[in-house]
This record gives structure tokens, C-alpha cells and sequence, in this order.
């Protein structure tokens, strides 16, 4: 009986012993396993940002090409295209603009004149403007000017939003000044065409 106890006690240990073993192999599998499936996750990140990289210099170089080699009547027509879209837009910031937006717009163009013109007598021509309006924004931005008289002008375009402003003209002649929504949109083109562009038509403009 003593032997048959023995026995099972044996064969209990072995059975122990056999399953802590299975269990350390399969934690140093596991263990493994991770470390396999981080590498392999490193390498694919890897191998994905270096294959973006290339279709990204592959892409830009066939856009190169294509552009050194598309012909000028194309390219011509598309940087009218580019033109057009901004003329457009241009227009219809301007049609839009209220009569507190269009005296803030044309108070920054008076700005720039406002050194050369304190306390100059003046004769203001308003284009699109009411009298009443043109000489506030003119007193207001001109500090010491004297506005003699305001006339208001026909524009040349009736239809183009862009003609809206004031022309200032010293009464001695010596000065005159034009502060037109069409000087602000030349001015915006010439300072920011590329950014108005690609916000208008895209980055690959």
C-alpha cells in the first residue's frame, strides 16, 4: 500500500514538473512572439514610410517632366485659368463687402498716404461711395486733412465692383492718390497670388 502511495506521488510530481516546464516554454514563446510581432511592426512601418517617400519623389518627378515638357499654349491656358478663378474671386470679395467693411478696406489704402497729405487741402472723387461716406473715411484715416469738397464720379465699369473707391487730389496738384478696391486686389496679388491660389484652386495648383 505503502509502494501504490509512492507511487501517486511520483507520478503527481512528474506531472507538475511537466507542467510548470509547459508553462515557462509557452511564456518564452509568448515572449518570443511579441518581440517577433514588434520587430515585424518596426519593419513594415519602416518598409511603408520609405515606400511613401519614394511614390512621393516618383510622383513629383513625373509631374516634373510633365511640366518641362507640356506645351506653352497649355501652360498659357492654365495660368489664365489661374487668373481667371482669382479675378473672380476678387470681384466677388468685393461686390460682397458692407459699407463698414468697404470704409475699413479703403481706411488701409488712405493709411499709406496719410504722412504726405496731413493737413493738405483736398478734393475727393467717389466711385460707388456716398458723398457722406467718402468724407468721413478721408477725415478719419487723414488726420489734419481738409476735405474742400466731394464729388462723386461715374465708374468706368458700372458692373466691376473693383472701381469703388476714392481718388484724393491735393488742390495745388502736387498730390493725387488713388485708393480703388482695384488697387487692393493688385495689391493682394502682387503680395499673396501663390497663397490665394492654392486656397482657391488647391496645392496642386
Amino acid at each position: 500500500m505503502e509502494v501504490v502511495k509512492s507511487g501517486d506521488a511520483l507520478e503527481k510530481q512528474i506531472l507538475e514538473d511537466a507542467r510548470a516546464k509547459a508553462s515557462r516554454i509557452i511564456a518564452e514563446a509568448d515572449k518570443e512572439c511579441a518581440g517577433l510581432r514588434a520587430e515585424w511592426q518596426r519593419t513594415t512601418e519602416a518598409d511603408g514610410a520609405r515606400l511613401e517617400a519614394d511614390r512621393n519623389a516618383r510622383l513629383a518627378a513625373v509631374r516634373h517632366e510633365l511640366g518641362a515638357s507640356l506645351p506653352l499654349d497649355f501652360m498659357r491656358a492654365r495660368l489664365s485659368h489661374i487668373q481667371n478663378a482669382l479675378d473672380k474671386a476678387l470681384d466677388e470679395y468685393c461686390a460682397g463687402l458692407s459699407a463698414s467693411d468697404l470704409s475699413r478696406v479703403l481706411g488701409s489704402l488712405l493709411a499709406r498716404v496719410a504722412p504726405v497729405m496731413h493737413g493738405a487741402r483736398v478734393v475727393v472723387h467717389a466711385a460707388g461711395i456716398s458723398p457722406e461716406q467718402a468724407r468721413r473715411v478721408v477725415e478719419e484715416n487723414i488726420p489734419g486733412v481738409r476735405v474742400e469738397s466731394v464729388e462723386e464720379t461715374g465708374q468706368d465699369g458700372p458692373q466691376d465692383a473693383r472701381n469703388v473707391g476714392l481718388v484724393l487730389e491735393t488742390k495745388d496738384g502736387r498730390i493725387r492718390f488713388r485708393g480703388t478696391l482695384r488697387e487692393l486686389g493688385a495689391q493682394l496679388l502682387e503680395q499673396h497670388r501663390e497663397e490665394l491660389a492654392v486656397a482657391l484652386l488647391g496645392k496642386d495648383v
